[in-house]
């Protein structure tokens, strides 16, 4: 088991010097990675200061100011992504560098299949050839309601700075524009005590408790796993397939950085269900819908060839998450309106894709905020 990655690091340690980043209680992790490839020379690495020039296990602590190209690095810290930006800072670069002790299958996976073909690039005029051919089958809106200054106060309001790394994480710029488009398209200021919201898939975001705590609303969150507020009784887990509200209960749902990765038949019996739980003039809000010039099936390194790719799908790898994506679809035109927005006429829900513009949308080679998908239940007709 990630023999590729041991023979990578066991390689490195003939020509670098080894070390250890934390000396909290994930150091056994690396420890233990080691001994099983036979490296016994090795520091520790910590940013505390008064750790600095002791001994921790019998190795000697440094600072990461010793660190050069010269060093290979296991971080065995929670907090990798701000550990990242640091030692990318000073020229250390992940996976030939430095790797997360918590991932190897990830690391794994990158190496054994070095040729593999990755996502590819997404451009704008990609973007603006792909939306021409969404009007010819779906309503293509332009977002109007988009303000640098409202977007600035919302963001600041919402406080999730820590939980999204602001300030090292490139892409949380984005993210809030995720939430901030939600409470725009489903105007929250109007909602009353029986409205009943669901975030799904979304173990891990703090959005449903910022709802009920700072603007009264009726939210849960749903997803397959618990996560970091499973505490809270309306962190539930819950399949969004198969959900145990009662028909025509629930008044709106979004997914954030989450359709995407509804894998098999998921995408499609999700429409279903929603158009069960949805009230009359409900709606759910799909962000960012991901698409492509053709449809891909984009995993980590260590799901490929794993069976998660879609029949008929190009499989990638990205890098970018980890090694945490069994998949993310991005759609073709017509695989979109194949799986989705045919389902969702099957199901009495009508489609509208809100696009924003170009000077607004934030190209980070393939993963960014072009298109959100909205599925609406009609309201009931008084004929």
């Amino acid at each position: 088991m990630n023999e590729y990655i041991k023979k990578y690091v066991a390689d490195k340690a003939k020509t670098c010097k080894v070390g250890i980043f934390g000396t909290g209680k994930g150091t056994p992790a690396a420890e233990t990675f080691l001994q099983e490839i036979g490296v016994d020379e090795y520091a520790y690495v910590d940013n505390d200061e008064s750790r600095q020039g002791s001994i921790f296990h019998g190795k000697q602590v440094i600072g990461p100011a010793a660190l050069d190209r010269e060093w290979f690095v296991l971080v065995s810290n929670q907090y990798f992504r701000d550990i990242r930006a640091q030692l990318e800072k000073i020229g250390l670069r992940e996976a030939e560098d430095f790797i997360w002790a918590f991932d190897l299958a990830y690391y794994d996976g990158l190496f054994r299949y070095p040729d593999a073909p990755r996502v590819p690039d997404i451009s704008v005029d990609d973007m603006d050839e792909i939306e021409g051919q969404l009007k010819k089958c779906a309503v293509v809106e332009q977002v109007a309601w988009f303000e640098e200054a409202d977007f600035t106060k919302f963001e600041q309001e919402l406080d999730f700075s820590r939980e999204y790394g602001k300030g090292i994480n490139r892409r949380y710029r984005r993210k809030m524009m995720e939430y901030y488009s939600v409470c725009k398209i489903l105007g929250f200021d109007h909602w009353n005590a029986e409205d009943v919201y669901l975030d799904i898939a979304a173990a891990g975001s703090p959005f449903a408790m910022y709802l009920r705590e700072k603007r009264g609303i009726n939210a849960y969150a749903l997803d397959l796993v618990q996560g970091a507020y499973k505490e809270k009784d309306y962190y539930l887990q819950e399949d969004a397939t198969h959900m145990h509200f009662a028909d025509h209960s629930v008044s709106a749902m979004s997914l954030q950085s989450a359709f995407e990765m509804f894998a098999g038949e998921a995408d499609i019996n999700f429409v279903r269900e929603t158009a069960r739980v949805l009230r009359p003039g409900g709606k759910v809000v799909i962000l960012p819908l991901y698409m492509a010039k053709m449809f891909l099936s984009t995993v980590s390194p260590n799901y490929y060839h794993e069976g998660y790719a879609d029949e008929g799908a190009y499989e990638c790898i990205r890098t970018d998450c980890g090694g945490a994506v069994p998949l993310g679809r991005f759609y073709s035109v017509e695989k979109l309106k194949e799986r989705v927005l045919d389902a969702a006429q099957k199901n009495g829900l009508s489609a509208k894709i809100l696009s924003l513009s170009n000077e607004i949308v934030e190209v980070d080679r393939f993963v960014y905020l072009k298109f959100i998908l909205i599925l609406e239940k009609p309201e009931k007709r008084n004929d």
